[in-house]
């Protein structure tokens, strides 16, 4: 594993690094995405039905579960199992209900009245990847803000496995939300199916949560005309860890492996306070991997090509090299990172000292975990209660305030060219036009 200093990088490697997502973006979405959702938007379900067969081997009848399906799933679940996802249920209401928003005014005087109302979208699609592995807890980070919302519509779009049947952790989490819409369907023919609606399955007015490139290059077709909003364009899943002599490296490697194990385009990043200490969690690493436990091959994967190991000079560079390169997940491991938070910029989600690694917050504690990959975190933010709000301004203005804005009103529209009827929609009211 070779080991760099972040001042030594030079600018093709630091490209390389901080421009990651979407290389073959185009060649998926022209050759593959849009024929699937042109064709399922002509020919609806019997389109539906042939793709399931062809991408997941099974043959389905109804597109959508039923009520009896769902519960099986629930029933052959643990106590265990419907215990923890109750636990981590709780967590992530108490977080997600701080982002609630109401409608707000403020006056200006004799000005007017000026405010924002919020207004939950009507419905809404939750997509929960199931190909590699199932994700249950992806149920809860889509469905919890969109029902704190006030969305009164959600469908789960989720692929079956080869049986036709869904698993069963999914539907359990299901049946602890109350979502009793569920389309047996994945890949960029569950999303054409949720966006423009068919015979069996209802249309949603946004489209949320993580998937594979064809799930992310179907959101952003349909987006683009004009069909669905969209929460973000997933890429693989991405961790940096900026770490010191003080924690055992044992801990940092597992923090990294544990995006390593994802997929074999997970990325992982190490930034290190000292070359010694980055040596023995990469040994740590090498001895997971040599161990076979687990994921092990996709883990191998994902650190022989995507694992870079960076020492920063202070964690004032390691901060900056972070800032630069927007991490999906950031881990600031240190004994007092708190003194740092308000440095960090450009992180989807930050998890600060040696005891919250980034599966706390994948499962459990509360934050979302639908978050802004490939440098996004740039510009964008993780899911939230607010995403399924559409927000709308209003205004009324008094006859003092209307006269106050007529001149500046009237010399930006002539400016515009838009003159006679801007400003004169302004006049008028005066008796000057």
């Amino acid at each position: 594993m070779k080991i760099r200093k972040i001042s030594d990088l030079c600018d093709d490697e630091l490209k390389t690094l901080l421009h990651r997502f979407g290389d073959d973006f185009t060649s998926i979405m022209v050759n593959t995405v849009v024929p699937i959702v042109n064709d399922i938007r002509v020919r609806g379900d019997d389109a539906i039905r042939e793709y399931v067969k062809k991408f997941d081997g099974a043959e389905i009848d109804a597109l959508m579960a039923d009520a009896s399906e769902i519960e099986k799933g629930y029933s052959a679940c643990s106590s265990e199992v419907i215990d923890s996802f109750e636990k981590a249920r709780a967590n992530i209401e108490e977080f997600h209900l701080r982002q609630k928003r109401e409608g707000y005014q403020y006056s200006r005087g004799k000005d007017g009245i000026f405010g924002v109302n919020y207004h939950p979208l009507s419905s809404a699609a939750v997509y929960v990847p199931g190909g590699k592995a199932a994700y249950p807890s992806s149920v809860l980070m889509g469905v919890i803000p969109a029902k704190i919302a006030g969305v009164e519509k959600i469908t789960l779009v989720t692929p079956v496995k080869k049986d036709g049947k869904l698993n069963d952790a999914v539907c359990a989490v299901c049946k602890i939300l109350g979502v009793d819409s569920v389309l047996k369907v994945g890949g960029a023919q569950g999303i054409a199916a949720v966006g423009f609606g068919t015979r069996s399955v209802p249309k949603a007015e946004i489209i949320v949560g993580p998937g594979n490139p064809y799930v992310t290059a179907a959101k952003s077709y349909l987006f683009s005309l004009g069909v669905v909003a969209i929460d973000s364009l997933a890429g693989p899943s991405e961790t940096l860890v900026i770490a010191d002599e003080t924690t055992d490296p044992k801990w940092i490697a597992w923090d990294l492996l544990s995006q390593a194990e994802h997929s074999e385009d997970a990325c992982a990043v190490l930034v290190d306070l000292s070359e010694d200490h980055a040596r023995k969690v990469c040994e740590e690493i090498e001895k997971d991997i040599i161990s076979g436990r687990g994921r092990s091959a996709i883990k191998k994967a994902a650190i022989d090509n995507h694992f870079s190991v960076l020492i920063a000079s202070s964690v004032d560079e390691a901060v900056q090299f972070s800032n630069a390169y927007a991490p999906e997940h950031m881990q600031l491991v240190m004994d007092d990172p708190l003194p740092w938070v308000d440095k960090i910029r450009n992180v989807g989600s930050l998890f600060l000292g040696k005891y919250s690694p980034v599966a706390a917050g994948d499962y459990f504690s509360g934050t979302n975990h639908v978050l802004p990959t490939g440098g996004a975190a740039r510009f964008s933010s993780g899911l939230s209660v607010e995403t399924f709000y559409r927000r709308t301004t209003y205004q009324m203005l008094t006859k003092e305030g209307l006269e106050k804005a007529e001149t500046p009103i009237n010399i930006m529209s002539a400016l515009e060219g838009f003159d006679d009827k801007h400003g004169g929609s302004v006049r008028i009211r005066f008796g000057n036009d």
